[in-house]
């Protein structure tokens, strides 16, 4: 049986990476419990209290919480602990899984499935955690809540130096331990092949542990990461700002009211043109720009251009549904280039251009209009994600020392948001100081490029992303693909893979081909276990009808072309998919993953432009 590392011994684990682990064979008729689930509540284990174990039909459901503690630097003195949960099935055939967390955490998910649903299922232990604090009055973990609406919201954990580093990485490391020694002691076995798979902060979490935790996991599903979540908080404030200059009203709590900048027949308006001018360069008009590479600012722009109201050929009735006004595609083009400070300098990623940023009715998502414009919509109230979930996150938790904030009114986390200074106020994503000794970037980000202790361990990892969803730029990433390829002498393909997903809103949704996620946790196990390392995966297009409109501002051959119902692969990147010019467009068969002959520095809409402190790095 291969070992299991613990945090006790990782010495001995890495004295142990000159070598691939090594496994036996999964146990494929499965290994029952040794002993009985409720009898897990009497385990000892380090700094660990079982809170409860409880038997269900077909599994064991264990909650516990490690390193419980009253803090003594919050001015509340909340409790804090690493709330965590175990399902151990009734037959386990050796795989472990760790489910990454979302957005700040706070909020234990208390009957972990899987991250695809379906681990659990085939027998596989799932575990969980709350990312080390509480903020949820209906699922509290050991009784404890710690957010406080007039510091910080349910981002006021990030006030202790401690909880910002359990949400950061240090819950990770401690979950997947206590998990693995519970697992130890109930079959009597340790673990054959450990993985961890999350999306957006729980894609952090995957690409923090391949970085920080290189013997811990064998193979890493990191889904939309936000790998350098400081960096991309900055472009939310600075995407509301710009979006700001152009509300003519304000909100409940005197600021600007975005939700009328951009309607929704505007974006509409937006993903027909950069459609009009990028579709056709894969080979075939869908409404997905598989060719990502090759859409830049030199092809769009003029596109943009016609559908101006006035001097385009689109029209002139600004928010009528055929036309955007000078200031909103000036708008664009600034929330496009990326955040700089005063002296021009790159303090986030700029983005790829993308049809995804019009969300249809009836592919909903997570979008960019979620992140940037609006939710549900509210009268008088700033529902974009970037000013609720985002703006609780950019002043506690990506500031050091947190600037405590209320979470509304004329002082509160949106007015933290439209008054944020790129000069003053960005560099502090870095700053440390002595009671915060670990910036935002030190305990949050995952922008290494030496992944040499996670190959050398034998680790595989799959990261799969959108070319451009509303929070983290699929620039961005491609671009550290690139860098971390260069920094292992360009054999990044022998352990990490990177597929781009067009059109995708954040996490799944939009008007395009989301959903993957068994076929990915397949390829994970496949190269792990077998050695078959993923060329393409194949993902299915869930639409019944096409969300494109049937002709009006798009080409009617996109209605035609959509793979609905379908499939589509999804290709390591830099390979683009391409139709092969005969056969059912939504059937992935006919497509082929070929290399678009992307290089570094040549036709493309974003520079290597990196000082070395992560990326865009100040």
């Amino acid at each position: 049986m291969k070992r299991l590392f613990l945090a006790s011994t990782i010495l001995i684990g890495w004295v142990y990476l000159g070598s691939p682990a090594t496994a036996s064979p999964l146990p494929v008729s499965g290994v029952a419990p040794r002993s009985s689930c409720t009898g897990l509540a009497n385990l000892t284990l380090p700094n660990t209290q079982i809170l409860n174990a409880t038997q269900k039909p077909g599994y064991c459901n264990v909650i516990g919480i490690i390193n419980k503690r009253i803090s003594t630097q919050d001015p509340n003195h909340f409790t804090y602990g690493i709330g965590f949960a175990l399902n151990l099935p009734n037959t386990w055939h050796g795989r472990f899984e760790m489910m990454g967390g979302g957005g700040t955490d706070g909020s234990l998910q208390s009957d972990p499935q899987g991250a695809a649903g379906v681990e659990l299922g085939q027998g596989w232990a799932v575990a969980a955690n709350d990312g080390g604090h509480e903020d949820s009055a209906q699922n509290m973990v050991g009784g404890h809540q710690d957010d406080d609406p007039n510091a910080g919201g349910t981002a006021h954990f990030a006030i202790d130096a401690q909880a910002r580093r359990d949400y950061g990485y240090n819950g990770i490391e401690k979950t997947a331990t206590i998990s693995k020694q519970i697992i130890s002691s109930y079959y009597g076995l340790d673990t054959v092949y450990s993985y961890i798979m999350g999306c957006s902060n729980g894609g952090r979490d995957a690409m923090v542990a391949s970085q920080r935790f290189p013997w811990l996991f064998d193979g890493v599903i990191s889904q939309n990461p936000g790998f350098n979540l400081p960096q991309a908080g900055l472009a939310e404030a600075w995407n509301e700002q710009v979006l700001g200059k152009l509300a003519t009203k304000t909100d409940v709590n005197g600021q600007p009211f975005i939700p009328d900048t951009f309607p929704s027949q505007d974006l509409q308006v937006a993903s027909a043109a950069i459609l009009g001018a990028c579709d056709a360069l894969d080979g075939l008009v869908d409404g997905i720009i598989d060719n990502y590479h090759t859409c830049t600012a030199k092809k769009v722009f003029p596109a943009l251009a016609s559908y101006t109201c006035g001097t385009g050929t689109h029209g002139s009735t600004p928010h009528g549904g055929t036309c955007l006004t000078s200031a909103q595609v000036s708008t664009l083009k600034k929330i496009y280039a990326g955040p700089t400070d005063s002296r021009g300098r790159r303090l986030y990623s700029n983005w790829f251009w993308d049809a995804g940023i019009w969300t249809p009715p009836t592919a909903s998502g997570a979008g960019w209009a979620a992140w940037n414009v609006v939710t549900a919509p509210v009268p008088g109230v700033n529902t974009a994600i970037n000013l609720t979930l985002g703006a609780g996150a950019l002043p506690m938790i990506f500031q050091t020392p947190p600037a405590v904030t209320p979470v509304n009114g004329p002082t509160g986390q949106e007015a933290f948001v439209f008054h944020f200074n790129f000069d003053t106020d960005a560099p502090k994503i870095f700053a440390r100081t002595r009671d915060y000794p670990e910036s935002a970037m030190d305990f949050m980000a995952a922008v290494s490029a030496n992944l040499h202790p996670f190959r050398a361990r034998g680790g595989k990892l799959i990261i799969s992303s959108s070319v451009n969803d509303g929070i983290f730029s699929g620039a961005a990433i491609a671009r550290w693909y690139r860098k971390m390829n260069q920094h292992m002498g360009g054999r990044a393909g022998d352990f990490a893979r990177l597929f781009m997903v067009p059109n995708m809103a954040h996490c799944g949704g939009g008007a395009a081909t989301t959903s993957f996620a068994e076929n990915e946790l397949k390829a994970i196990t496949n190269w792990v276990e077998k050695d078959i390392a993923p060329e393409r995966i194949v993902a299915a297009n869930t639409n019944t009808a096409s969300p494109y409109p049937v002709g009006g501002l798009f080409d009617p051959r996109i209605a035609m072309n959509f793979p609905t119902g379908g499939t589509r692969p999804l290709c390591a990147y830099p390979k683009i998919s391409t139709y092969k010019g005969k056969g059912m467009t939504n059937d992935a068969a006919n497509f082929a993953c070929v290399d678009p002959q992307f290089r570094s520095g040549g036709d493309h809409d974003f520079d290597d432009d990196d000082d070395g402190r992560g990326e865009g790095g100040r």
